[in-house]
């Protein structure tokens, strides 16, 4: 247990031993050493071999013990049953911190977390902070630093990421690439057996980079710290809680050696401290994608534009499903879409704009919309439906995102088709705004924004009420 500055360290590293590096591209030394270099890191690199005299073009040394430099973060990649006395080595030299890669912990049963805790209490005795055992290790495209044994790099962004599972976080880098979702941390945490959930938590909510947490969770060893720490964030934070049956919860203790605990009671708990659930990594990152580069809701009136009037419907049906609103506009936003209408449509909420819609449509009635005193959030829709040009859908979204920030709500995309328009449509990814291919996820992409609403409005009545004229 510590603060936030004992995980600089680790995190923001000047010189870095990797023990266990070597020569054969068969090993996980080789790859963690790789991709240090790779990605271009600048401090100083000390690999540990007792075994060859030189890596990659850099000298070796036998243990950290003949280091001559001080080593801010040890990352560990040998066999389980070497690693005490590789990490009482650590401590002797007085490394700050370590990230133990090894698996065969606490993951494998009594044996293994016995071991574990004996890694534990040499670190902590050493004044060490450990992330793992069994851990990927970490990625940070701000700062160009790859200390994982996985080849892979995030595009950088906004949207911090920490993982329980190592394989799954790798995917989820890939497929946030593939989304054009850009990451500013990427984490794995591995069976915490020192730093865990409640540690990031902290550590992310103060790192500049940072605007929205993302986290997959298998189990949280410390309920209480876990909680006091969400309720300290003032960033968003999204989380999957895997293991909400007997047999995830079956297969997460063989897993991380975590004790899932019951989902409901984890239910209860997230929602105590407004952290936003998710159930898979897709739904994760719609949710991050929004809360990271869309203003909060400031109520739950949604207006909704579609060039289909089934798209639209679909739409409010979900929306009213999950507590949202779909209200009638004014008299006087009604007045003013009439004339950007074609006879066949009626000036009403959700709006039909037809399937003939083009640029000036879609932008001219969402901006009349937007303008509405009954609407806190948008969703402009698109429906490849052959007549239609979604790139200029998607000209019309960009325009009203750019111009309409002092508004101050939200504007969310949303398009039902295949590949053609999929192609389109990446013009907005790439500009991060939130665009999903189903009605549900756009309406449950603004109900997450209308929750952070909530939330940020109760922080500023508790910060109110903590004022010295505050009222308690």
């Amino acid at each position: 247990m510590g603060n936030v500055d004992d995980l600089k360290p680790i995190f923001s590293p000047r010189s870095i031993a990797v023990i266990g590096a070597s020569r054969s591209p068969h090993k996980i030394g080789y790859e963690i050493l790789q991709n240090i270099l790779v990605q271009g890191y600048t401090g100083k690199i000390f690999p540990i071999n007792p075994e060859t005299p030189n890596i990659m073009g850099l000298k070796t040394q036998p243990s950290v013990l003949a280091v001559k430099d001080d080593i801010d973060l040890a990352i560990i990649a040998v066999p389980a049953e070497f690693v005490p006395k590789v990490m009482t080595e650590c401590a002797k030299k007085k490394v700050k911190g370590a990230i133990v890669i090894s698996s065969g912990f606490g993951e494998t049963g009594e044996r293994g977390r016995q071991l574990e805790d004996e890694v534990l209490q040499i670190a902590r005795k050493g004044g060490i902070r450990l992330i793992g055992p069994n851990t990927l290790g970490y990625k940070d495209p701000i700062d160009n630093l790859d200390a994982a044994f996985v080849f892979g790099m995030p595009r950088p962004g906004e949207i911090a990421l920490v993982s329980q599972s190592g394989a799954l976080c790798i995917g989820m880098i890939y497929y946030a690439n593939g989304e054009h979702i850009g990451l500013s941390r990427v984490i794995s945490v591995g069976n915490k057996a020192d730093v865990d959930d409640a540690d990031l938590i902290d550590y992310l909510n103060q790192d500049p980079s940072t605007k929205v947490i993302a986290m997959y969770v298998e189990g949280i060893k410390d309920g209480k710290r876990f909680l006091d720490a969400a309720r300290r964030c003032t960033k968003p934070i999204v989380a999957i809680k895997a293991g909400r049956t007997a047999a995830g919860s079956a297969a997460a203790s063989t897993h991380t050696g975590s004790l899932s605990g019951s989902d409901a009671v984890y239910d209860s708990a997230f929602r105590q401290v407004h952290i936003q659930r998710a159930y898979d990594v897709i739904e994760m990152f719609d949710y991050a994608r929004a809360l990271a580069y869309q203003p909060p809701a400031q109520g739950n009136r949604v207006g909704i534009i579609s060039n289909g009037g089934g798209a639209g419907i679909m739409i409010a049906d979900w929306c009213e499903s999950i507590g949202l609103k779909v209200p009638n506009i004014a008299k006087k936003t009604a007045d003013a879409l009439r004339p950007h209408l074609p006879a066949i449509t009626s000036a009403r909420n959700p709006l039909d704009v037809t399937g003939d819609a083009r640029f000036h449509r879609y932008h001219a009635t969402g901006s009349i919309m937007l303008s509405d005193p009954n609407v806190d959030a948008l969703i402009m829709t698109c429906v490849h439906a052959g007549i239609a040009r979604p790139r200029e859908y998607v000209g019309a979204v960009i325009k009203l995102v750019e111009e309409k920030r002092n508004l101050r709500k939200p504007i969310v995309a949303c398009w039902v088709g295949g590949p053609d328009i999929d192609e389109v449509v990446q013009e907005l990814r790439v500009k991060n705004i939130p665009v999903y291919a189903s009605a549900m996820r756009a309406a449950k992409a603004v109900r997450c924004l209308y929750d952070e609403g909530r939330r940020l409005e109760l922080l500023g009545r508790q910060g109110r009420a903590r004022q010295p004229n505050g009222s308690q």
